[in-house]
């Protein structure tokens, strides 16, 4: 399925790099496909007997998000330029919280039922997602193709190069797009939530970029997501009479 996925994503580029001779497409093209396909082989991975009584893959989410630390050198790129330090400015928090907030309220109009979640749901939410995707798409990814194409385009104040384009579609299609019941390739049909995963994952590339680190998204994003099932489970136990 993956492999479905990335193909959507990649094959114009690599069609790009064939038309304008690119080796260095080529390049980042074959070490970004490696990189998710690591990524999707660690989530999808059996989990320890340990942990088996849980509900999600705690652990799984935790290894990609230290394979995302540990692999910056090796691949070209210092832990600085993938923003893993914490950002110097204060305001970096109030922005990542506005942000979640801003989110978390498109999410919940949006939700047409409200079910009583579980608490490792709650917790899970509340720390996992952003821990996981945001060091390794607007981290890792991000930094790798910057590094080599620039950021050109100023927007709102920051500079966006190419990577921001690679890592939202690449983070829009593996929500997405997926295999039905069927095992038939299939798409989200909601161009609402198309232009929301893309919208966000720019938004996250902002963030990123305004305060020099990954922090900030990943609080914005857990935010989101934690807040949803907040609000989810205030609903379902406190109904109107």
């Amino acid at each position: 399925m993956t492999a479905v996925q990335l193909s959507i994503v990649f094959v114009p580029i690599v069609i790009y790099g064939a038309i304008k001779r690119s080796k260095e497409i080529f390049r980042l093209s074959v070490i970004s496909l490696v990189l998710v396909f690591a990524q999707s082989a660690i989530l999808f991975m059996a989990s320890f007997d340990a942990l088996s009584t849980l509900q999600y893959n705690w652990l799984q989410k935790f290894i990609v998000f230290i394979c995302a630390i540990l692999l910056c050198k090796p691949l070209g790129v210092t832990p600085k330029e993938c923003g893993y330090f914490l950002p110097s400015s204060r305001s970096a928090l109030l922005f990542a919280l506005l942000i979640g907030t801003v989110y978390a309220g498109i999410d919940i109009v949006g939700i047409e039922e409200h079910k009583v979640p579980t608490v490792e749901t709650v917790l899970f939410q509340l720390t996992m997602p952003g821990l996981q995707e945001e060091p390794f798409y607007r981290g890792l990814l991000l930094s790798l193709w910057d590094k080599h194409f620039g950021r050109p385009i100023k927007v709102l104040g920051v500079n966006f190069g190419l990577g921001s384009v690679i890592t939202t579609a690449i983070f829009t299609v593996l929500h997405l797009v997926f295999l039905d019941e069927s095992w038939k390739l299939a798409a989200n049909p909601n161009v609402l939530e198309w232009i929301n995963f893309i919208v966000f994952s720019f938004v996250m590339c902002w963030l990123r970029y305004k305060f020099e680190s990954v922090w900030p998204c990943v609080l914005a994003h857990n935010f989101d997501n934690g807040f949803v099932r907040l609000f989810s489970w205030f609903v379902s136990t406190h109904p109107r009479s």
